[in-house]
C-alpha cells in the first residue's frame, strides 16, 4: 500500500492510490461473500479537491512569523508537520494562507494569541476565515482591524469573510454562512454552509455522491422520501424534486435551521424537516409515541407512503438490530457510508431482505486509504 499522505499530494501516483483501495475494499465484500460484479468508480481532482479545513498556527520566538501546522496521527508526543503550502485545499484556501502570512502579522491584537485558523470555501472561490483565540475578543478593535484586512485581500482578488473565536465568545465581522452550488446532470442545487458545522470537506465527491442517489431515484414520484440525519439538508433539497413527498430528520437546532433555509432557497414546496431520532421516528411509525416536535413541523408522519430510505450513518455504522430492521422495513434504500467495515458488518444482515442493485465508491480523502460508498438495495 501506498503511504499516505498528509497536508500533500501525488498527482502522478493517483491512479495507483485509488486502484489499491478500491481493490481493498472489494476483497473484503468477498470475504464477507456479498456479490459485487459490477461498480461505479468516482475520482477526485487530484489536487485542490478539499473546500474545508483547520490548521493550528506555530509563531517563531519573537511573533514576526507563523506556520501553519497540521499533526501526524497516532504520535506521542504529536509530531508537528509544518506547511508551506496546502495543494489538498481549495485554490481560495490557498490565497488565503499566503494572505495571512502577508498581511496577518502588521496586527499585534490579531496575532496575539492566535492559535488556530479555520477555512471554509466554496466553488466560486469564496471562503470564511475562523481565527481562534487563547484569549478574551476586544470586539471594536477586532472588527476594525478585520475590515482593513478584508480590504488587503479584496484587492489581491479574493473575497473573504472573518469570525473570531474565544472562550464563550463568536465575533462575526460579516457572517459565518456560505452559498454553495451543487451541479447535477440536469440542474444546480444551492446550499448554505455554516461555518465549524459539517459540509462534505470534498465538494467533487459530493456532488458524485448526490448524483449516484438522483441515479437511484428515477421512477419515484408516486412515493414519499425520508432521511434520518439530514444535516444541512444536502441530500434532502438535492433529491426532493424526484419525489411526491419528503420527510427528514435532524436533531442538532442549527442544521436543522439551515435546512430550512436551504429548503427555501431552492424553492422546495414538498419537503419538511422535524427534529426527531431515527428510534423517535420508528417509535411514530409504529403509533408507539406521539411527538410534539412533528406537529410543530406540521407533519402527519402517517400520510406518507414512505418507499425509499436514505442513511449516511457515522462511521459506526448502523451498530444495532434496532436500527438495522428499522431500515430494512422500506423497500429501497440508498446507504453512504464512510466505513467499508461497518457497511460490510450492515450489508450481511441487510441483504438477507434486499438486494445490492447499484455500488458506486467516491474517492472523498485522495491520497490515504479511506473511501467512501454507495449502496442501492431494494427488497427481494
Amino acid at each position: 500500500m501506498l503511504q499516505t499522505l498528509i497536508g500533500k499530494t501525488d498527482p502522478q501516483n493517483y491512479d495507483q492510490y485509488l486502484k489499491e483501495k478500491i481493490s481493498n475494499v472489494v476483497t473484503l465484500f468477498k470475504k464477507n461473500n456479498l456479490t459485487i460484479d459490477n461498480y461505479s468508480v468516482f475520482e477526485s481532482p487530484k489536487e485542490y479537491y478539499r473546500m474545508r479545513t483547520e490548521f493550528c498556527v506555530f509563531f517563531n520566538e519573537d511573533r514576526s512569523d507563523f506556520n501553519f501546522c497540521m499533526f501526524e496521527p497516532n504520535t506521542k508526543p504529536k509530531k508537528r508537520i509544518e506547511l508551506q503550502s496546502f495543494p489538498v485545499g481549495s485554490k481560495a484556501i490557498n490565497k488565503a494562507m499566503q494572505l495571512l502570512k502577508k498581511h496577518l502579522l502588521s496586527y499585534n491584537e490579531l496575532k496575539h494569541k492566535l492559535f488556530q485558523i479555520d477555512f471554509l470555501s466554496n466553488q466560486s472561490g469564496e471562503i470564511i476565515i475562523a481565527l481562534n483565540y487563547h484569549k478574551a475578543i476586544n470586539e471594536i478593535e477586532f472588527k476594525k482591524n478585520i475590515n482593513d484586512i478584508k480590504r488587503l485581500f479584496l484587492n489581491e482578488g479574493l473575497k473573504a469573510q472573518f469570525i473570531g473565536r474565544a472562550k464563550k465568545q463568536l465575533i462575526l465581522a460579516d457572517t459565518d454562512t456560505i452559498l454553495e452550488t451543487i451541479h447535477t446532470k440536469d440542474r444546480d442545487f444551492y446550499l448554505y454552509q455554516v461555518e465549524g458545522n459539517f459540509s462534505q470537506p470534498n465538494i467533487y465527491a459530493c456532488q458524485n455522491m448526490v448524483q449516484f442517489a438522483r441515479d437511484c431515484c428515477t421512477d419515484c414520484k408516486n412515493v414519499d422520501l425520508i432521511e434520518l440525519y439530514c444535516g444541512s439538508g444536502t441530500f434532502t433539497v438535492c433529491l426532493a424534486d424526484l419525489f411526491r413527498k419528503v420527510m427528514s430528520t435532524e436533531v442538532s437546532r442549527v442544521p436543522t435551521n439551515t435546512a430550512l433555509k436551504n429548503i427555501e432557497k431552492n424553492n422546495i414546496k414538498n419537503t419538511k424537516i422535524a427534529r426527531l431520532s431515527a428510534v423517535e421516528v420508528a417509535l411514530a411509525l409504529n403509533n408507539v409515541r406521539e411527538f410534539n416536535r412533528l406537529k410543530e413541523a406540521d407533519i402527519d408522519i402517517h400520510e406518507y407512503n414512505f418507499n425509499t430510505l436514505l442513511i449516511d450513518p457515522p462511521r459506526s455504522g448502523l451498530c444495532d438490530k434496532e436500527a438495522l430492521d428499522f431500515t430494512a422495513r422500506f423497500d429501497r434504500v440508498i446507504y453512504i457510508s464512510c466505513n467499508p467495515e461497518t457497511l460490510v458488518s450492515d450489508l450481511t444482515y441487510l441483504t438477507k431482505t434486499h438486494e445490492i442493485k447499484r455500488i458506486a465508491f467516491f474517492d472523498q480523502f485522495p491520497y490515504t486509504n479511506h473511501l467512501e460508498s454507495g449502496i442501492l438495495l431494494e427488497k427481494k
